[in-house]
C-alpha cells in the first residue's frame, strides 16, 4: 500500500511539475487547433466511425509527444533525490507512466465534451462512445508503456535499436511490396515473411484495438480484444520496470 501511495504522489509531483513549466502549453494549442480544423468546421453532424478514426490517431502522435517529454523530465539528475527518498524504482517509472496517461487521456476527455457541447456526433449514444472510448484508451495506455520502456533510463542504446529495428521489420510488409519480395531468394523470402509474421502478432492488439474503435463491433472474438490489450500494457510496464530495476542508473544532465 505504501508503494501505491508513493507512486501516485509522485506521478501527482510529476504532473504539477509538467504544468508548471508550461510544457503543457503544446497540448493545448494542439487540441485546439484538432478540434478546429477536424471537428468544428462541419456543415453536417460527424459519423462516429470519422470521430473515433481521427481523434484516435491524433491522440496516438500527441501521446508519443507526451510520452517523450515526461519521460525526458524523468532522466535527469533531479532524479537521483526522488529516488533517494525511499521512492524505489518501480514506482518511480510507474508514475511517469502514469503522468503520461493522465495527460493523454486528458485531451481525448477535453476534445469529447468540445464535441459533446458544440458539434455532437450524428446517432453516437453514451453506450456507443464507452464502447468505442475503451479500446481508444487502452491503445493510448499500450503506446505509452512502449515509450516507458524505450526511454533512455531504461534501456541502452543498443536495446532500444533493437526493439525498433523489431518494430520496424513487423511493419515492413507495407512496405517492402510483392515484387520487391519475389526478388529476394527463395529462403531470404521465406524467413523475412515468417520473421514479420511473428513480430507482428504481438501488435495485433492495437490494430483490432482501433478497428473496434471505430465499428464499436464486439461480436464473436472481439469481446477479448480490450483484455489482450491491457495484457500487452502490463507485459510492456513489466518488462520496462524489470530492466529498469537491473540497469545502472545514468541520468543526463
Amino acid at each position: 500500500m505504501q508503494a501505491l501511495l508513493r507512486t501516485f504522489w509522485f506521478a501527482a509531483f510529476t504532473l504539477s511539475e509538467y504544468l508548471r513549466s508550461g510544457r503543457i502549453v503544446i497540448e493545448l494549442a494542439a487540441t485546439a487547433a484538432a478540434y478546429y480544423l477536424f471537428f468544428r468546421r462541419w456543415t453536417l453532424p460527424m459519423t462516429p466511425d470519422y470521430f473515433f478514426s481521427t481523434v484516435g490517431l491524433f491522440t496516438l502522435g500527441l501521446t508519443v509527444y507526451t510520452g517523450s517529454t515526461i519521460l525526458a523530465l524523468g532522466d535527469r539528475p533531479q532524479g537521483y533525490v526522488t529516488l533517494a527518498r525511499r521512492l524505489g524504482r518501480g514506482p518511480y517509472l510507474i508514475g511517469l507512466y502514469l503522468s503520461v496517461l493522465v495527460v493523454s487521456w486528458g485531451v481525448y476527455g477535453v476534445i469529447c465534451l468540445l464535441i459533446a457541447l458544440t458539434n455532437p456526433v450524428s446517432g453516437l449514444d453514451i453506450a456507443g462512445w464507452m464502447l468505442g472510448t475503451l479500446p481508444l484508451l487502452l491503445n493510448l495506455a499500450m503506446l505509452a508503456a512502449l515509450l516507458t520502456l524505450l526511454t533512455p533510463i531504461v534501456l541502452p542504446a543498443p536495446w532500444r535499436l533493437t526493439v525498433l529495428a523489431l518494430v520496424a521489420l513487423a511493419f515492413s510488409g507495407n512496405l517492402i511490396g510483392g515484387s520487391t519480395m519475389s526478388s529476394l531468394p527463395e529462403p531470404v523470402a521465406l524467413a523475412l515473411d515468417v520473421l514479420r509474421t511473428v513480430l507482428s502478432t504481438p501488435l495485433l492488439p492495437a490494430f483490432t484495438g482501433f478497428a473496434i474503435s471505430v465499428s464499436r463491433d464486439y461480436s464473436g472474438a472481439s469481446a477479448v480484444v480490450p483484455v489482450a490489450q491491457l495484457f500487452l500494457v502490463i507485459g510492456l510496464l513489466s518488462l520496462a520496470v524489470y530492466s529498469f530495476a537491473r540497469r545502472e542508473l545514468l541520468f543526463s544532465a
